[in-house]
């Protein structure tokens, strides 16, 4: 369930549904302060091009602060939250074995369970979660 797109800079970082799909299997490196560099930088550099950069702060504090709050955005989502942080960290390969696995455990459906994963990178992603709960989201979007 991972996004094709290769890379995101931290801070074009708005917490998209395709930057969550790809942040969420890095969550981990981001909680220790580590932000994947662009794989499609050459690896080339001349000082004598490159100016000096400063940056404010210290280089963890970007990533770490992307999985701060990506994390309250997955704990606001509930149990909901988890099997999306679950399913999206896990081999592409993994994936259906993880469905029914969780699927039996929670004594739902393959297609329920999905369709709460969808409703929590719905809310994850979306930009009116802090005037509603995530219960209060489900229902409006039942309503629908």
């Amino acid at each position: 369930m991972t996004d094709k797109k290769d890379w995101y800079s931290p801070h074009s970082i708005k917490f998209t549904k395709p930057q969550v799909r790809w942040l969420i299997p890095r969550l981990q490196q981001l909680r220790n302060g580590e932000y994947s560099p662009d794989p499609r930088e050459s690896g080339y550099t001349d000082q004598g091009i490159q100016g000096r950069q400063f940056r404010a702060g210290a280089a963890f504090e970007t990533p770490a602060g992307i999985a701060a709050e990506l994390d309250v955005r997955i704990q606001r989502a509930g149990l909901d939250g988890l099997l999306l942080e679950l399913l999206y960290t896990v081999e592409p390969d993994d994936e259906l074995f993880y469905l029914q696995h969780l699927a039996m455990s929670l004594n739902e459906d393959i297609p329920r369970i999905t369709k709460r994963i969808k409703n929590a990178l719905d809310y994850i992603s979306g930009s009116g979660r802090k005037q509603r709960t995530y219960r209060e989201f489900i229902h409006h979007e039942k309503g629908r």
